[in-house]
């Protein structure tokens, strides 16, 4: 069955890039699937680098560099969950690693990957890494967990899905600060960061959260408790976190685009 999945999702891809004249760069698995505490009723999170013809890109306005494409029946019923593709176009998603967007990190190392052209991409991977700025990822991360904390109550029954991407998001801000490296997609990789307790608790939370609907609502521990307000305590220790970083500048970037969509044998 997960092959037919994934067969359906590639074969997706190739028709909503060929209806919208795309050339796809890479394509991979975002959000809960791919960070591993997924539900079976998980959305299907699908995210594209994408570019066009060199033509597209002689124009005096700039064109459009996102877009989405949603299917609620893409698997039949009884398997049918909600998916959807979204996707950058190549300068802009170029643009985002100038800036060292956490997302685009995520998206060049999710471990989920529907289609690439592979050489090209792991030629970015490592052009990317000259533009990992840990200042920006860290508050991009913290960011993140403020959001997911707002209106939560750790001490009644939450929804499991708001307190994994807490706790997702809080890991990946220690992994910056700790590792000084783009945190890992999978979340299970940086539970090296806590107690051996607390890592045996959280994987028997995820094994439940695979087994449940998205509305499950769960009594944490008082020990996952405690382990959610340490993150916090340590994040908040170091929101005056910073590094010395040199931005490089953005010629490699440029020959990376230049070699994409003037080379056809690339």
């Amino acid at each position: 069955m997960q092959q037919d999945k994934q067969f359906a999702i590639s074969s997706t891809i190739a028709n909503v890039c060929a209806d919208k004249q795309l050339h796809c760069l890479h394509a991979i698995e975002s959000g809960s699937r791919v960070c591993g505490f997924f539900s079976p009723d998980s959305d299907y999170d699908v995210r594209l680098i994408y570019y066009h013809s060199a033509e597209w890109y002689v124009s005096v306005f700039d064109n459009k560099d996102t877009f989405e494409f949603i299917s609620d029946d893409l698997f039949g019923i009884p398997f049918g969950v909600p998916f959807d593709i979204g996707g950058w176009e190549l300068r802009k998603a170029l643009r985002l690693i100038y800036k060292s967007n956490a997302v685009i990190f995520e998206w060049l190392n999710s471990p989920i990957i529907y289609q690439s052209q592979s050489k090209a991409v792991a030629r970015l991977r490592v052009l990317s890494q000259d533009y990992f700025n840990p200042n920006a990822v860290f508050y991009h991360y913290r960011g993140m967990a403020k959001t997911a904390n707002q209106s939560l109550d750790l001490w009644q029954p939450i929804k499991f899905k708001k307190f994994f991407y807490l706790l997702r998001a809080l890991l990946a801000a220690t992994w910056t600060i700790t590792e000084q490296t783009p945190p890992p997609v999978r979340m299970t990789d940086m539970l090296g960061l806590l107690a051996k307790d607390e890592q045996t608790q959280i994987l028997e939370l995820i094994a439940i959260k695979r087994q449940v609907d998205e509305q499950y609502q769960h009594q944490l521990s008082p020990a996952m408790q405690q382990m959610i307000c340490r993150l916090w305590q340590q994040c908040d220790v170091a929101s005056d976190f910073y590094m010395d970083y040199q931005h490089p500048n953005s010629e490699p970037l440029d020959d990376f685009m230049r070699h994409i969509i003037l080379s056809p044998d690339h």
